[in-house]
């Protein structure tokens, strides 16, 4: 994240000419591509036995402009669900990660998947009765 800042910094240092310039433009210009090439769309894919019941909660993170403050922001909703195998969550973000727990107390197998754009970032499984598995992906 201090790598990030500090490239916008220098980026927005490199690209201001010395006359007049709409500095917030170009300040929301610069970031709007950073963020373009960090944010992609997400699929949390809950697998394993079929019919299988589950909770889980996942958080979707990506990066705003405030240009009332001139700051950037990283923001987080988190999402919490329910449901059978199988199941899949999409959504756009720059980081997302979910957790999920079996409800049953036998050896049924639980595995979750999280995609970005079509390439597998993380995956986790569990036949632990009440098991609970964890995963992530980002940038």
């Amino acid at each position: 994240m201090k790598r990030l800042l500090l490239l916008i910094a220098i980026l927005v240092l490199l690209l201001l000419p010395a006359s007049c310039v709409d500095i917030e433009r170009t300040t929301q210009d610069i970031i709007d591509r950073v963020t373009q090439h960090t944010t992609g769309t997400y699929t949390i894919k809950v697998g394993g036995t079929a019919g299988l019941s589950f909770t889980g909660r996942y958080q979707v993170n990506f990066l705003e402009y405030d240009s009332a403050t001139g700051s950037l922001n990283m923001t987080a909703n988190s999402y919490t669900t329910e449901g059978v195998v199988p199941r899949e969550y999409t959504f756009k973000a720059m980081v997302g990660m979910g957790f999920f727990q079996k409800q049953t107390g036998d050896g049924t197998l639980l595995k979750v998947e999280i995609w970005k754009e079509g390439v597998l970032q993380d995956s986790a499984s569990t036949t632990d009765p009440w098991g609970a598995v964890m995963v992530a992906g980002g940038p």
